[in-house]
């Protein structure tokens, strides 16, 4: 048998009624199925006006990031570490220290502290002797060489000259000869000048007495 159709001249589907929303009704009829639909077990509700996409290709939501590091609590150092530390810092000072002290005086010059001078036999009542004047100079015990010179009160100043004392020693000895002759009684003096390694002066006065025949 042919199916047959029917059609209605109005223009209105069947069903609708003029002027108000069209109704579905029969058994061929499709409900709404967005009425009463929920989320997808495991898939955040889509926010109002939003959308929900999920399925393959779709990006999950990145995991939280992790949390700061934090530092470890600072433990109080030991008392016998401190004290290992302490005892170790004054032991190196120390040792430098000594080592520096040292050090300085095996490179510091030659310096004189002190010189005097005497006559070791004086002339006393005697004729045409010559009279040694000594100049004793002390050092800081430093290698070097001392220039100097002798003033005598009856003559020009005399040539300069060098003594080298070595390490270790601490006194030099400079020796001037005066020589006095003929008949009467006199005196002088006698100098030293240090030039070398820093100005310095020291006397001692000499007498000569001969008496006549």
């Amino acid at each position: 048998m042919e199916p047959t159709v029917s059609w209605q001249p109005t223009g209105v589907p069947h069903g609708h009624q003029a002027g108000g929303p069209p109704t579905v009704t029969g058994v061929g009829a499709y409900p709404d199925r967005t009425v009463g639909a929920r989320a997808v077990s495991g898939a955040p509700a889509p926010a109002p006006g939003g959308e929900l996409r999920f399925g393959p290709g779709v990006p999950v939501t990145p995991p939280p990031a992790p949390p700061w590091p934090t530092a470890p609590p600072i433990r109080p150092r030991p008392v016998w570490r401190r004290v290992v530390s302490v005892l170790s810092t004054l032991l190196a000072a120390a040792l430098l220290l000594t080592v520096g002290l040292y050090l300085w005086q095996r490179l510091r010059p030659m310096e004189v502290e002190q010189v005097s001078v005497a006559a070791t036999r004086p002339a006393g009542v005697a004729c045409d002797v010559t009279v040694d004047v000594v100049a004793t100079v002390r050092t800081n015990g430093r290698a070097g060489t001392i220039r100097y010179q002798w003033f005598r009160s009856d003559a020009p100043p005399g040539a300069l000259l060098t003594e080298r004392a070595g390490s270790g020693q601490h006194t030099a000895t400079l020796t001037l000869k005066w020589t006095f002759t003929g008949v009467g009684t006199t005196s002088g003096t006698a100098t030293v000048n240090i030039i070398e390694p820093a100005p310095m002066q020291a006397g001692a006065r000499v007498s000569y007495r001969c008496p006549g025949g």
